[in-house]
């Protein structure tokens, strides 16, 4: 089994970390959520994420991979962390892979390892890097380097990642349902506006947190929300804020579901396993659901297993929505469509796990949100994405 080492550093860029680790687990590799700032690391969005290991309990022998995520003061805190950067060099002469994205090939380059070789990276951040060539590419491969350029290509990255290490990157991109969301052949970078208008008062987003839910769809809505400017929060429901995602994944959710929900204007039901059944299970979730579908200016939104709580919940009759490929058996009294996100009425609905981003546009999109700022920044236009 292929062993990789993913650095996690204060500050680190949540959505593109949490998927590249979600992803390559799913592919059956061991990878590990790497420490270096301590075991418990801070992200760039207020995403508190424990560490598997420290830096230090980390052999160059026993890895296959080191990765080097983004976001801009993570990043600075491994340009300056001599262990990592010893770590990523003694990789990198020992024959291993190695692989950055984002503005993640700067440590690369503190690390001494881009001389003479070929990357890529976020827009502008090639004039910060003293060694290498730069190529413009989703992702570029040169022998043990591969890099990649923003948040959104962090899909593909991941996909590359696993088949550079033998793995099967389509299977797992048709369980993910990747192709319904990117399109990496109708890729371009989109211009983005200098000014959009955002509604007057902060939307409130809830995002629920059941043991088992899906990490990288999760996450990757939360970082966008709170991008955008929402008042995004996470809950959990059992004693402890700390949650065990579906890929073994602890993240800490910021408050304990109860009475504070009701302050919000929508609620998002992630996937997974055990995560929504376990949202089904729960009595006051299902009657909260079901108040809140009576109840003009709520918004109710959810993708892959997501979608048959809010079936459960008996709040879905006669409107239009999407789901996970084959849901529309169970999605039943609702007009299924095929469509990547779907918003009718109070509803917002989504595919996948890999279909997190469109989601979390199309629900910014109900709550008055304009995308098009963030979309640019996170290059999602660049890696092909589908909006509708």
């Amino acid at each position: 089994m292929a062993k990789i080492a993913v650095l996690f550093a204060d500050g680190f860029e949540e959505s593109e970390s949490l998927t590249i680790v979600d992803i390559l687990r799913r592919a059956g590799m061991e990878s590990l959520v790497v420490g270096v700032t301590g075991k418990e690391v801070m992200g760039a969005h207020d995403i508190n994420v424990q560490a598997d290991v420290q830096l230090s309990e980390v052999s160059v022998d026993e890895m296959d991979m080191v990765v080097v995520p983004g976001g801009y003061v993570g990043v600075d805190a491994l340009m300056y962390s001599q262990d990592a950067l010893q770590f990523i060099s003694d990789m990198n002469e020992a024959g291993k892979f190695v692989t950055a994205i984002c503005a993640g090939p700067r440590v690369l380059d503190r690390a001494g390892v881009l001389d003479g070789k070929r990357y890529t990276c976020y827009p502008g951040q090639e004039e910060k890097i003293k060694e290498g060539l730069f190529e413009e590419a989703i992702v570029l491969r040169d022998g043990n380097l591969i890099t990649s350029r923003g948040p959104a290509t962090c899909y593909a990255f991941a996909y590359a990642l696993v088949d550079a290490l033998g793995g099967d990157s389509l299977a797992v991109k048709n369980k993910m349902v990747y192709f319904n969301a990117f399109n990496e052949a109708s890729s371009h970078l989109e211009e983005s506006p200098d000014h959009v208008d955002v509604p007057e008062k902060a939307a409130k987003v809830a995002v629920l947190m059941k043991e088992g839910y899906e990490e990288g769809e999760t996450f990757s809505i939360v970082d966008i929300m709170r991008r955008l400017g929402a008042e995004c929060t996470t809950f959990y429901f059992d004693e402890t804020p700390w949650v065990r995602g579906m890929h073994g994944m602890m993240i800490q959710a910021d408050e304990k579901f109860g009475d504070k929900i009701e302050e919000y204007d929508a609620v998002v039901l992630p996937g997974g396993r055990p995560g929504g059944p376990n949202l089904i299970a729960d009595q006051d979730l299902m009657a909260m659901l079901k108040r809140w579908d009576k109840t003009p200016g709520k918004i109710l939104s959810a993708l892959c297993f997501g979608t048959r709580a809010l079936a459960a919940a008996g709040v879905i009759e006669g409107k239009h929505m999407t789901g996970y490929t084959g849901y529309d058996q169970f999605l039943t009294g609702a007009i299924f469509e095929t469509k990547v996100a779907v918003a009718d009425q109070n509803l917002v609905s989504s595919q996948g796990p890999a279909t997190g981003y469109p989601f979390a546009f199309k629900l910014a999109e109900a709550l008055g949100y304009d995308t098009r700022i963030v979309r640019s920044r996170l290059m999602y236009d660049y890696a092909g994405g589908i909006l509708g």
